[in-house]
């Protein structure tokens, strides 16, 4: 279950960081905002719980690290795998729109 949960998560990870570095020309910069993105994902289970009420349950439920928690003590967790395939979607969906964008405005 380990090594699934860490091909999704770095699936969702690469996926999310395409996507910025479909925003901008700079490498460094599309390294930086995407650790920066992942940094924030990883923290959101400590900000729902300090988030009372629904909202903070939504928060906790968004981080990745709770749910890649729960791949790497075994637990197979569908939960788990929509999140992660939710980032992996989105993010390729984000990338082909932020293309398109482009090619767009180049013609």
């Amino acid at each position: 279950m380990g090594h699934l949960g860490l091909v999704l998560l770095a699936a969702s990870i690469l996926s999310l960081g395409m996507f910025i570095s479909s925003l901008t020309s700079s490498t460094v910069l599309a390294a930086m905002m995407t650790f920066g993105l992942m940094l924030v994902l990883w923290i959101l289970e400590g900000l729902g719980e300090a988030v009372p009420g629904p909202a903070g349950t939504a928060l906790a439920h968004l981080s990745v690290l709770n749910h890649y928690d729960d791949f790497i003590q075994g637990i197979f967790d569908s939960g788990g795998v929509v999140l992660f395939v939710t980032y992996i979607i989105l993010g390729l969906f984000l990338t082909a729109q932020s293309i398109e964008a482009l090619r767009f405005q180049r013609s």
